[in-house]
């Protein structure tokens, strides 16, 4: 169906993504941006650069269906657990994570330092994420189906491709403000 308030109800949670970057990383220093809490753990601008390629994987299916261009495949229209993937989905990458999950290969940060550009990034593909969200207002966004950029056999509803990518943003940003807070992190 259409779903004029569940589009405008993203576009603020979108919104509020961005304010929350802008507000908590724009004075960092580039130490602080690549600093780490653990071996493991991901810095601020990993987290940040995570969102900007997993955002990216999903550009051109949201492009075309934008522009009304996208055109379901076979396994997007009959996929039988697709109601059950894009539910999984939301309920692992919530904005509050109950555990700890692997990105796949496809959606992983650069292990390389990360520059200050990575702000500038991040806000440039948000805006381009909530411009495609804004143009799914005419859009039954629950017959339109598309295939998960990490795997072909994965499909999901638009709704739930939008949930889980404003989820997903939320997500990281909370991650880079947990390295924020951490006792350790640098001062200026």
């Amino acid at each position: 169906m259409k779903d004029p308030l569940f589009i405008q109800e993203m576009l603020t949670k979108g919104a509020w993504a961005g304010e929350k970057v802008k507000v908590s990383f724009s004075t960092i220093s580039l130490e602080q941006l690549n600093w780490k809490p653990a071996e493991e753990s991901w810095s601020i601008g990993q987290c940040l650069d995570h969102l900007v390629v997993s955002d990216c994987l999903y550009f051109p299916a949201l492009k075309k269906i934008r522009e009304g261009k996208h055109e379901m495949n076979f396994w997007e229209n009959w996929n039988p657990f697709g109601g059950l993937f894009g539910k999984i989905l939301v309920n692992q990458i919530n904005e509050n994570p109950r555990k700890k999950l692997k990105a796949p290969a496809i959606f992983l940060p650069s292990y390389s330092k990360i520059d200050m550009g990575i702000l500038e990034r991040f806000h440039k593909h948000l805006a381009t994420l909530l411009e495609y969200t804004t143009g799914c207002q005419g859009i039954d966004i629950d017959k339109v189906h598309i295939t998960s950029p990490f795997s072909n056999a994965v499909t999901y509803s638009l709704r739930k491709a939008i949930t889980i990518l404003i989820q997903h943003e939320h997500r990281h940003i909370n991650q880079a403000l947990k390295a924020k807070t951490a006792k350790k992190f640098p001062q200026s």
